[in-house]
């Protein structure tokens, strides 16, 4: 896999280098304000500069440094309003970001949602993963695998988001369609020690886990690897990177549900772009939908999954 670097400034400010490129106004800035630091936006960023590049816009990119820090956010969609961008695209972390969206549109500013949806109708579209149907998957893959019978773990985001919440709601409703039941259900993300004393304690009662994210996928892994039992239940995880895929080859996880968020990164650029140059009075909000797609040991080298993998970097 290739690695990804995720630059979080602009070299220039947006209004310098419209001067420096001679093509490129203050309202051809976009800004993009993803959720955190993790290697999932970095791919989002690669995805977005791209589109950029093609359409010739600038693109401001930063997130916090942690994940459902809505008033990082709020700080961010500031800042980077005030570089002259009048397009913002947002991974929104919590229902705060409603009455901001609402607030920029009074300025002018158009606002596109990524990856989850907290609501707003001011918004102009929604880039996301089907979560729900994404979960699904998971659920149904396992079901699967335990013979349709079994009981599973659930580790969930702390504090949760709308994106992962739809994936455990999807994963619960086909898991337990499937004959499986939900027997530890906790928020336990992003705590390496409270991941590990609760699988500790739980694990004798599991034959499955499901991590709805890539945290979570990470947490839970390196919980197992200390405790000695990788591969010793059945493990579905979420979103790929370098870890998690090295993980699967080695049968430490069974399956990974893998999002597309350098189509997402990519598509919502250009919805962006397209809106700054022809707005219209009433805008219709549009959902753009992105499937997720199984991996597996099995599946891994199949031409339709390493295209979803194969990412290329941005420079």
């Amino acid at each position: 896999m290739r690695s990804f670097k995720f630059s979080r400034w602009l070299d220039l400010p947006c209004a310098l280098c419209a001067l420096l490129a001679g093509q490129a106004s203050a309202g051809e800035c976009i800004g993009v304000v993803p959720a955190s630091a993790h290697a999932f936006w970095a791919q989002v960023e690669a995805g977005a500069r791209q589109a950029a590049r093609e359409t010739g816009v600038d693109i401001y990119f930063r997130g916090p440094s942690r994940e459902g820090s809505v008033a990082a956010q709020l700080q961010l969609i500031d800042k980077i309003v005030a570089r002259g961008c009048r397009a913002l695209i947002i991974a929104p972390s919590g229902l705060e970001i409603i009455a901001k969206v609402s607030e920029l549109k009074t300025r002018g500013i158009l606002t596109f949602y990524i990856d989850r949806d907290v609501g707003g109708a001011e918004v102009q579209a929604v880039i996301a993963t089907d979560n729900y149907k994404a979960g699904q998957l998971a659920g149904q893959y396992l079901g699967q695998a335990l013979g349709g019978k079994g009981r599973v773990g659930v580790i969930r985001m702390s504090p949760p988001v709308p994106s992962t919440s739809e994936r455990q709601r999807g994963f619960t409703q086909a898991a337990e369609a499937a004959g499986l039941s939900i027997a530890f259900d906790q928020p336990l993300g992003d705590n390496p020690e409270l991941t590990f004393a609760a699988l500790r304690e739980q694990l004798p009662n599991l034959e499955a886990l499901f991590t709805p994210n890539g945290s979570t996928s990470r947490e839970t892994l390196a919980a197992l690897l200390r405790l000695k039992v990788a591969g010793q239940l059945v493990h579905v995880g979420f979103d790929a990177g370098p870890l998690l895929l090295d993980a699967l080859e080695a049968g430490h996880l069974d399956a990974l549900v893998v999002q597309q968020p350098y189509a997402m990164g990519y598509q919502s650029v250009r919805l962006a772009q397209r809106a700054l140059h022809a707005p219209q009075a009433e805008p219709q909000r549009r959902q753009v939908a992105l499937e997720a797609v199984l991996v597996t040991r099995e599946n891994r080298e199949r031409p339709e999954i390493e295209a979803v993998l194969a990412v290329p970097a941005s420079p």
